[in-house]
């Protein structure tokens, strides 16, 4: 589920239907699960999960009108989300070149990195702006509780994202080999 849009009429559909379902699961879904006072932050699921093999430029335009829909359906600060997900999209898009989208080891690495540390500035943020009244509440409770939910709403996108046609015949293997020729390639 690569940002490559212009394969198919397929992989555009999917593209905005995985835009919509999670547009529709932060508006109705979200505010109803709380664990530990962490909720899910599919925005952030959404641009985390386009971000692996994709362009870093267009993953800031993701990140940054995901984030200001996860800011206008909350009752957080307008534009502090947005701007850590246009900043997250774009280092987690330049971080993941030359990985293949899916669930990978590199790929849950680089995923748990990013939500890990979007979630605790996120809440290290709403401290310092007087929102939050305890740093370890907000950053050690909240935060990694909103990461673990937020891990966990990535898997099926992870999934699905490895499913699109870059792994055909002459896609990457498991083992970074190339299937392309009559001999298998390593890594250049």
């Amino acid at each position: 589920m690569g940002l490559e849009l212009n394969n198919s009429g397929r992989t555009r559909s999917a593209f905005i239907a995985t835009i919509v379902a999670c547009a529709v699961l932060q508006v109705a879904l979200a505010p109803q699960i709380s664990l530990f006072g962490g909720r899910f932050n599919f925005m952030l699921v959404l641009t985390a999960s386009l971000a692996i093999s994709g362009d870093s430029r267009a993953l800031v335009y993701i990140g940054f009108f995901s984030g200001l829909f996860y800011d206008l359906t909350t009752t957080s600060p307008v534009g502090f989300m947005a701007l850590l997900l246009a900043v997250m999209g774009y280092a987690v898009a330049l971080m993941s070149r030359g990985l293949s989208s899916g669930l990978g080891m590199q790929t849950v690495r680089v995923v748990v990195l990013a939500v890990i540390a979007v979630n605790v500035l996120y809440g290290l943020g709403l401290f310092f702006m007087g929102i939050e009244s305890n740093v370890l509440i907000s950053v050690g409770v909240h935060g990694l509780a909103s990461s673990l939910l937020d891990l966990v709403a990535c898997v099926p996108l992870l999934i699905l994202g490895g499913q699109g046609g870059a792994h055909g015949r002459t896609g990457r293997g498991r083992r970074g080999l190339s299937y392309g020729g009559t001999r298998y390639k390593g890594l250049r």
